[in-house]
């Protein structure tokens, strides 16, 4: 995130919902129209699916009882960040689960579907980016 870091950026939506299990649903629907609106339509299904999980997380491990999210357009790359931010300061674990598990992936899949990933502190808390670029 340093190198981008400093690249202008625009801001795409920002807003906060409380951290109950219907606000992941609220925050892929914010984040698929604000995508749209920009025309950044081949970005929806990653970053919907990024969002779920970084919200998911936020409500169910951070205990968030609320948490703010925004999304950006990186200006001379045109790539998009996604920022999840929660007020529990331990920072997110990546788990290997056994096969048979049917929870734990939830970070993998944040690794596989983005550029790269990562977290800040922040205060209070953390900010969770996940970065995605266009594919060639």
């Amino acid at each position: 995130m340093m190198a981008i870091a400093a690249e202008e950026s625009t801001s795409l939506a920002a807003f906060t919902l409380p951290g109950t299990p219907y606000s992941a649903a609220m925050a892929r629907f914010y984040v698929r129209a604000a995508l749209g609106h920009h025309e950044l339509g081949d970005f929806i299904e990653d970053v919907e699916t990024v969002t779920s999980e970084l919200v998911s997380n936020a409500i169910a491990h951070a205990s968030a009882r609320a948490f703010d999210l925004e999304l950006l357009r990186l200006d001379g790359s045109g790539a998009v960040v996604l920022v999840v931010t929660d007020p529990c300061p331990p920072p997110p674990v990546k788990r290997h689960p056994a096969a048979g598990a049917e929870h734990g992936r939830g970070l993998l899949v944040v690794e596989a579907l983005t550029t790269s990933w990562g977290w800040t502190p922040r205060d209070p808390g953390k900010a969770m980016f996940a970065i995605f670029t266009r594919q060639g």
